[in-house]
């Protein structure tokens, strides 16, 4: 489960290549962190690692009882096993709807990319190819540069922080 590879920090949380790890560790916790990239997948390892990904894995289920190991945040939960993971499905409600809202102050930091550009006229320039791509969680619209910011966060990163626009996020 790569999909943090890349990764330096989300927000205010720091991603130790490629997951957050916690001393209070939780499934709610690693759930709402995989859902700000939009991951269909996370999974806990060893009581405090959350991995997001796009896919369940490459090697296939273990037995359940592998994962033993309660969550340090909360000891009514398992969050793995050693060297085992919990994995967890992640739904999204209808995905087509975007909100428009203030910037958040929060960013992205990573050795990847994490936003491409597109020349646009207008903000549904923008919304139109975010809600085609899985990996668009929202949008930054200048007007002024006629230029369109899309986010595989729904935080932007830093690069971007200053950009005057428009935001959207998928909500």
């Amino acid at each position: 489960m790569r999909g943090l590879s890349g990764i330096k920090s989300v927000g205010e949380i720091s991603v130790s290549e490629p997951r957050v790890l916690s001393g209070s560790m939780t499934q709610d916790f690693c759930s709402s962190f995989c859902a700000l990239g939009g991951f269909p997948y996370f999974g806990l390892q060893f009581a405090s690692a959350c991995y997001c990904s796009w896919d369940f894995g490459s090697l296939g289920p273990a037995k359940e009882s592998d994962c033993d190991r309660p969550c340090n945040g909360n000891s009514s939960q398992i969050c793995g096993g050693s060297w085992r993971n919990s994995v967890f499905a992640l739904t999204y409600p209808k995905r087509s709807c975007f909100k428009q809202s203030q910037m958040p102050s929060l960013t992205v930091s990573s050795t990847l990319p994490t936003s491409w550009s597109l020349a646009a006229q207008t903000a549904l320039d923008c919304l139109i190819p975010c809600e085609a791509s899985a990996d668009c969680q929202a949008v930054i619209f200048s007007g002024q540069q006629r230029l369109c910011h899309l986010l595989r966060f729904a935080y932007p990163p830093a690069s971007l922080s200053s950009t005057d626009g428009d935001y959207f996020v998928r909500g």
